[in-house]
């Protein structure tokens, strides 16, 4: 099991403004809200507490509740070597500065903040991914990345069997993430191709 903290996450304004429309159907992108969104980017920067925990399990020392990840197959029609179960999050403190906001009816702040937290939870994905990446990759192997949205049993069983307690990352009783800004998911590893065997 490994857990990190303190890493760094940048929301990228594109991606932003894209999680923003799919709140605010009518949101334009106007030269204001660019602007609007690149402070609220940069602000959100100190409200961050970033952490993760991974687990990868060969294939034969995998989880029973995992098998039907264990039928997926690449391009190739191979199946994965490995699993990585992650869990990441980005803390709680941009969701209370958004309860904060929403309070004082600060409505077009708070979709903003929403989407910058769900890009930044993604960003923290992404990080755990690319540390997992470059593991496969001294092993030969390829990586592909499934996140699991919530309510979803598999969410669920990975977070129970990394103990997301640890980072304190959990499901309440209706199946809500805490914190909302969080991530599960699981990378698949995918075995060496032939062309790279050959190497």
């Amino acid at each position: 099991m490994k857990k990190i903290k303190k890493f760094r996450v940048q929301p990228r304004p594109s991606y932003t403004f894209r999680g923003l429309k799919a709140l605010v159907a009518d949101a334009q992108d106007t030269p204001e809200l660019e602007k609007a969104i690149e402070t609220e980017i940069r602000n959100a920067e100190e409200l961050y507490s970033t952490a993760a925990l991974y687990e990868t399990c060969p294939r034969d020392k995998s989880p029973e509740w995992a098998r039907s990840l264990l039928e997926a197959t690449n391009e190739n029609g191979a199946q994965p070597v490995s699993l990585t179960f992650y869990a990441a999050t980005i803390g709680n403190g941009l969701e209370e500065e958004l309860g904060n906001c929403l309070s004082r009816g600060e409505g077009l702040r708070s979709q903003i903040l929403t989407a910058v937290g769900y890009e930044a939870a993604d960003q923290s994905a992404h990080f755990v991914g690319r540390l997992v990446t470059e593991e496969a990759k001294r092993e030969g192997c390829d990586t592909s990345n499934q996140m699991f949205s919530v309510p979803d049993p598999m969410a669920r069983d990975i977070l129970n069997f990394l103990d997301g307690s640890k980072i304190q990352i959990q499901l309440d009783g209706q199946d809500h993430l805490l914190p909302r800004f969080s991530r599960i998911g699981c990378l698949f590893w995918w075995p060496p191709t032939k062309r790279r065997a050959s190497k």
